[in-house]
């Protein structure tokens, strides 16, 4: 094996401080439900989402958008809404809606699965930018109450199929 030179060896090193940023991230990511009453302003969501819309896709259609969610009046009727939020998705000072096209997913029936998994990764490259800006992030599963899915998809989804809703804030500290 031929011996590194100055230049692969700077570049491997380079490397290697990378994967242990990523290491790093990935080991302090975790759900907060808890968050600082401090505003996150689009400075702050902007790295996120642009994490989200570079998430790789299947087919790398890109069917799944991105919809931000603020305001105290709107996340409180997201909290009545989302079964997943009860109790806690009203303190989140920003909740990003996953929101697919069901125009993108053609092929036999995967619209039932395909726009989950894309928004999953959307998802997950989302939270992993939130840990990395130091902010906290937890997944809202996609779940709806049955009687308010009509009103729910009217107000929030304009005719696109909910995957599931990533909350955003800054984390809480205990005084």
């Amino acid at each position: 094996m031929p011996a590194e030179d100055e230049y692969q060896g700077r570049y491997l090193a380079h490397q290697r401080r990378k994967a242990a940023v990523l290491a790093q991230i990935l080991a302090e990511r975790h759900s907060g439900r808890r968050f600082a009453d401090r505003p996150v302003g689009d400075g702050d969501l902007e790295p996120l989402l642009d994490a989200a819309a570079r998430a790789p896709s299947s087919c790398a259609r890109r069917g799944v958008a991105a919809r931000v969610v603020r305001g105290r009046d709107a996340t409180a009727l997201l909290g009545g809404l989302l079964v997943g939020g009860v109790g806690w998705i009203h303190r989140a000072p920003a909740v990003v809606l996953l929101v697919a096209d069901p125009v993108a997913y053609k092929a036999g029936d995967e619209v039932r699965f395909m726009p989950y998994l894309d928004a999953g990764v959307m998802a997950q490259d989302l939270m992993l930018a939130a840990a990395a800006a130091g902010m906290a992030s937890c997944f809202v599963n996609p779940a709806v109450r049955e009687p308010n899915r009509d009103f729910f998809t009217a107000r929030f989804c304009a005719g696109g199929l909910f995957c599931g809703a990533v909350a955003v804030g800054w984390p809480w500290e205990e005084s």
